[in-house]
């Protein structure tokens, strides 16, 4: 039997952008390429990292969702442009290609719906894994064991200007820290943001984004693994971002721009994490029209 192989390209993503916590999520042009195989031989290979454990977890659910069982010898290869553990969707992205590939081996019979959901399944949360199986701005909300989902278009001109420290904030770790109970003041300041947030990123009134990713829930309890968070936000507004915000769970801290003076914001950053000893490294991005895509079959 010859060896199959699947690969999926996948973008990075940026959920909560503020106050749209396990809401919102956009598509960036931070690219992962996530093989899957079935090798011949019937061997599996242990002590995975964890984009590939991830990535095969996915392909496993896929087909026990399609009442198949999985063939032995799976294995998988990742390429990645951004790192595990950083609040850019790493674990979205492993899954999201694992979905994709199980899904193309098995004769394309998922719709998105069934992706979608499957995939909220394993994240716990759908607002990164929306945004990596289908690109863009994404808002979803869980209802029950569905996931409502609706694609706003992102006005174009926006870029993220990026930070990702050396610094680890897992998921699981950060959302420990966060309370249990809101009072209605606050519930009504994110509320309000975050319908603010959906209305400015589409309509383009950027001039609203620093009102509209002011947040009350999420940020400054993470702050307490990142202390120096704030002072990144900051410097990014001072050299003229629209907006800052910590991305998903952190540590990867996002100013919000434009073409113009994307360059000036990665710049402050930079700096502003230089002054403070925190290491790292700076991107620009923009939007990913694409989600999670096959580019090679074999």
């Amino acid at each position: 039997m010859p060896e199959l192989s699947i690969t999926v390209r996948v973008p990075a993503t940026t959920a909560n952008l503020g106050p749209g916590f396990d809401a919102v999520g956009v598509a960036l042009t931070l690219y992962a390429d996530i093989t899957v195989g079935i090798s011949p031989e019937g061997h599996v290979k242990r002590n995975l990292d964890p984009i590939r454990r991830m990535a095969l977890g996915a392909v496993r659910a896929t087909y026990s969702h399609l009442s198949q069982r999985a063939p032995r010898g799976l294995y998988a290869v990742s390429e990645s442009e951004f790192p595990v553990g950083r609040g850019l969707g790493a674990s979205a992205a492993a899954r999201a290609a694992g979905l994709v590939a199980a899904n193309a081996l098995l004769g394309d019979h998922l719709s998105e719906a069934e992706l979608l959901a499957l995939g909220t399944e394993l994240e716990g949360h759908a607002d990164n894994i929306a945004p990596a199986l289908f690109g863009g701005l994404q808002v979803v909300a869980v209802d029950g064991h569905e996931v409502a989902r609706v694609s706003p278009t992102l006005k174009t001109g926006l870029r993220f200007a990026g930070f990702i420290p050396e610094l680890s904030m897992p998921t699981h770790e950060s959302r420990e820290l966060l309370p249990n109970r809101l009072s209605r003041a606050d519930a009504v300041h994110n509320s309000s943001r975050a319908a603010l947030l959906i209305a400015a990123l589409t309509s383009g009134a950027w001039d609203q984004l620093r009102v509209a990713t002011d947040d009350r829930l999420h940020q400054r309890p993470r702050s307490k693994l990142f202390p120096r968070m704030f002072d990144l936000f900051d410097a990014a507004t001072e050299a003229g971002a629209f907006a800052a915000y910590l991305s998903g769970g952190g540590s990867t801290v996002i100013a919000l721009t434009d073409a113009r003076r994307a360059g000036r914001v990665r710049t402050a950053l930079e700096n502003a994490a230089d002054s403070y000893e925190i290491p790292g490294r700076s991107f620009i991005a923009e939007p990913s029209r694409t989600g999670a895509e096959v580019t090679r079959r074999s």
